[in-house]
């Protein structure tokens, strides 16, 4: 099943190596103005549910580098072309 129909990607995670693609992760663009919004509630629930400190800092970190990127560039979200129409809702791939 491909799970994020709006991009095609490949992932390495370089530490242990798992490779990511549509089919079992999401991605979101650094200029998501829904980014932040949506980072600090997962940020809140990871220290909620007990997550490791590390883990915690590292997603304050991602945060402090969106907030700088999109100090350049931010955008709302949007799924507008025919062809996202079609891959996002239509389930065309």
């Amino acid at each position: 099943m491909i799970v994020d129909r709006k991009f095609k990607f490949l992932a390495v995670n370089p530490c242990n190596h798992n490779i990511y693609t549509e089919e079992n992760a999401i991605v979101f663009v650094a200029k998501d103005a829904g980014l932040l919004p949506m980072l600090d509630r997962y940020l809140k629930f990871c220290e909620n549910a007990g997550c490791d400190s590390n883990h915690i800092e590292s997603v304050e970190l991602l945060m402090g580098r969106i907030r700088t990127f999109q100090g350049r560039e931010i955008k709302l979200p949007d799924t507008n072309t025919p062809c996202e129409i079609d891959r996002c809702i239509g389930g065309k791939l």
